[in-house]
């Protein structure tokens, strides 16, 4: 088994085939392209991935999923614990991958330390654990509407079903609320001020320590979009010369999701995440934006027919001129990471800006409501949104520190 992308139409659809590309099953390929077909084409790919190991552990099991709701039976207690304990181990690292090379240990203690020390390392971290318990669950539910909305379940399979649910539930919460058992260092940035100042040194097209042979001035602009505006990875490579308004005060991008974009050819969509919204840029780069697009890109031939901004320079694959792609990005900033000797990506730009405006915002005397307002707007969040708490708390511990010193200087002022 295993996941294949692949259009329909120009629309992106995403299913689950064997050794000859055909669906394993057409409730699957439902669940995936129709249940979910409201999601991002890259969040179904990543649930696609996490409902391939849910199939995967119980196809081992010789255990039909639609089959077993169909018929009422669903799976027992015991059947959903054994399948938790695979979740919470890496792939190919089941109980039957786990074994003892050495022959001469004879100590019966001593070979059960050493297994339990190789399932420890095996072990997943707990938001991917948590991925692969939802997933089940919501298959389930899934199947059973299917199997017996229409037919109204008796009371007796209700519960029966309703029970297991309601463990995987329990379980899936538990996760959510005890998944982080690591307490960063508030003073420590993602990204340290010194690798920050000699990565955008690096990535200048005219430096010595750039690592880029060609496509110079599109992978410096790219990163430094990302560094200047927050915007995501997706929202970088959908961008149109059209959303950049090189008028008036020539300093804004349009933001926005374009769900099934039919002049985007590209297998893997990018797209945006949040809400639609203006990222501000400085009007002098938003000019070198202008330069690339008037005199480096219309250089190639089949960026005419398209209206993104970056496009490939390589035409090793006959890509050249074609949108770049989501993995194109990635592999820039693994060269630069490489280079630079410090894991640099896309997403941890957006923390970066997160904590230059931090700064920003309070050097400024910003009112931390409005400052707080203005973050969820750049970043294309609702007002209602509890995610610029993952941002900002490491504001607050240092602002709760400090609060904390002056406090105990009060209660002993020996201090």
């Amino acid at each position: 088994m295993k996941v294949k992308r692949y259009q329909f139409n120009s629309l992106p659809f995403v299913s689950i085939v064997d050794e000859a590309d055909c669906p394993i099953d057409p409730y699957v390929s439902c669940y995936l392209n129709g249940a979910l077909s409201a999601k991002s084409a890259n969040t179904r790919f990543r649930y696609a991935n996490e409902l391939l190991f849910v199939l995967q552990y119980f196809s081992e099991k010789n255990i039909d999923l639609p089959e077993r709701v169909a018929s009422g039976i669903f799976i027992s207690q015991m059947e959903y614990v054994q399948f938790y304990d695979r979740c919470c181990l890496s792939k190919g690292s089941g109980d039957e991958g786990i074994n003892i090379r050495f022959l001469d240990i004879n100590d019966k203690h001593l070979r059960n330390i050493i297994v339990a020390n190789q399932k420890g390392m095996a072990k997943v971290a707990s938001e991917t654990l948590q991925g692969r318990i939802r997933r089940l669950r919501q298959f389930l539910l899934w199947l059973f509407d299917e199997f017996h909305e229409v037919q109204d379940a008796d009371e007796k399979t209700k519960n029966k079903f309703n029970g297991l649910i309601a463990k995987i539930r329990l379980d899936e919460d538990a996760l959510g609320k005890n998944g982080g058992q690591h307490v960063g260092d508030p003073e420590e940035s993602v990204i340290p001020d010194d690798v920050f100042v000699k990565f955008l040194e690096m990535v200048m097209p005219s430096s010595p320590n750039n690592p880029f042979k060609a496509s110079r001035v599109r992978n410096y602009l790219i990163v430094n979009l990302l560094v200047l505006s927050g915007i995501r990875r997706g929202a970088l490579a959908k961008l149109k010369i059209s959303d950049c308004l090189f008028h008036g005060t020539n300093d804004q991008l349009a933001i926005y999701r374009s769900a099934n974009d039919p002049t985007d050819l590209r297998s893997e969509k990018p797209n945006q995440k949040t809400k639609a919204h203006f990222a501000s840029v400085d009007p002098g780069f938003l000019e070198k934006v202008k330069f690339y697009i008037d005199n480096v890109r219309i250089a190639f031939p089949r960026a005419q027919f398209h209206d993104f901004v970056f496009v490939s320079e390589n035409d090793s694959k006959g890509t050249a001129g074609q949108p770049l792609s989501l993995k194109a990005i990635n592999a820039i900033f693994q060269k630069l990471s490489r280079s630079l000797g410090f894991h640099v990506h896309p997403h941890l730009l957006r923390h970066k800006w997160n904590e230059i405006f931090d700064k920003k915002g309070e050097s400024l005397g910003v009112n931390p409501a409005l400052l707080e307002d203005a973050r969820k707007y750049a970043m294309g969040w609702s007002q209602n949104t509890t995610q610029n708490r993952r941002y900002n708390e490491k504001r607050i511990a240092l602002k709760t520190r400090e609060i904390s010193m002056a406090h105990q200087k009060r209660v002993d002022p020996q201090k």
